[in-house]
């Protein structure tokens, strides 16, 4: 008789891997709605999803802009007074 072997990392993991995929399956198998306000409903879902995502992004691009703009605006000021300043040391200079 031999001895119980105990299931490695590998293993494991491919098992679980196998499962993952067996209920992905199995759900995928579902009959999928065939009544026309489920399927209105689940278009009205999605549409709604997509206009909010392209509204998040477009926040986020104009805060990403803003940022850029503020950034630009700081060096700019950063250029100008070292400028400023290295003007003052060659008056003071000569």
């Amino acid at each position: 008789m031999s001895a119980f072997r105990e299931p490695g990392f590998k293993e494991r993991q491919e098992a679980a891997a196998k499962a993952r995929q067996a209920a992905l399956d199995k759900l995928r198998a579902r009959q999928k709605p065939v009544e026309p306000t489920v399927v209105q409903q689940q278009a009205d879902r999605v549409s709604g999803a997509k206009e909010r995502s392209a509204v998040s992004g477009a926040k986020e691009r104009s805060a990403a802009k803003g940022k850029g703009a503020r950034a630009t605006e700081k060096a700019e000021k950063q250029v100008a007074g070292k400028a400023a300043q290295k003007s003052a040391r060659k008056a003071r200079g000569k």
